[in-house]
């Protein structure tokens, strides 16, 4: 079976720490407000039996991503691991991503953001040279193909971050799944564990296409059909004249 990578996010050991924030944007150099991992404090009951905890998200590596439905040149790409990537050398930065992402994970970058004007630190040398793409999670794809797990998981103190194969019944992301009743969020590669009396309301819905994904998608398809009716009607046309004039000769 091939392999396919998700990330469990166990709710009940997160301490709402920002570690794997602070690890992402150390490793990507992110721009200021530009975060891959989020992390929402969430509160249920009212005292003496009130509860606070933390929901944690980022790109959820959909199994059939509307980004890469709208993306015109192929930038956002679906890899046989299950990973949903981009290539920023063939990004134009249109944004039509970002407007097709439910989740909202997806962040259009134009200017060359840095925080101290003119002085470019070592951890923004990687994002500098980025404009006018559209950046996003991506499971850490280059630490994983070198035999690393995604920064975020290594520098979580709580341990609450687990990567894996889900295809694999022996990969300790599987067993995890199992073993603490963990929750799919349909359609993703993401899977939460909730602390005892969290209602799931409070995670990341199920996947869902947008309602102009898929209007655009029905209308190039009639697009195509009416491109291919009128093609049809051309040549049909030539052939008919051709055949009309070889018969008056």
């Amino acid at each position: 079976m091939s392999v396919k990578y998700g990330m469990v996010l166990d709710l009940d050991r997160c301490i709402g720490c920002y570690a794997c924030i602070v690890a992402c944007k150390m490793t990507y150099g992110t721009r200021q407000g530009v975060n891959y991992n989020g992390v929402k404090p969430v509160e249920w009951g009212q005292y003496p039996d009130a509860h606070q905890r933390f929901v944690l998200t980022m790109c959820m590596h959909c199994d059939d991503p509307a980004c890469r439905s709208v993306c015109p040149t192929g930038a956002t790409y679906k890899a046989e691991n299950g990973m949903v990537l981009v290539d920023y050398d063939k990004c134009i930065g249109c944004g039509y991503c970002i407007s097709a992402c439910p989740y909202g994970q997806r962040y259009l970058i134009r200017d060359q953001e840095i925080n101290w004007p003119g002085h470019v630190q070592p951890y923004e040398e990687e994002s500098a040279k980025r404009r006018y793409v559209a950046e996003k999670c991506v499971f850490c794809s280059g630490r994983v193909a070198a035999g690393a797990a995604p920064a975020c998981t290594v520098h979580c103190p709580g341990q609450c971050r687990i990567f894996g194969d889900v295809n694999d019944p022996e990969s300790v992301i599987s067993k995890y799944i199992k073993d603490n009743n963990a929750r799919q969020v349909p359609g993703t590669s993401l899977y939460y564990v909730l602390p005892a009396g969290m209602a799931p309301e409070f995670l990341p819905a199920a996947y869902e296409v947008p309602a102009f994904v898929t209007a655009k998608s029905a209308g190039a398809t009639v697009g195509k059909v009416a491109l291919g009716a009128s093609v049809a009607a051309v040549l049909g046309s030539l052939i008919a004249s051709r055949r009309g004039g070889k018969e008056n000769e």
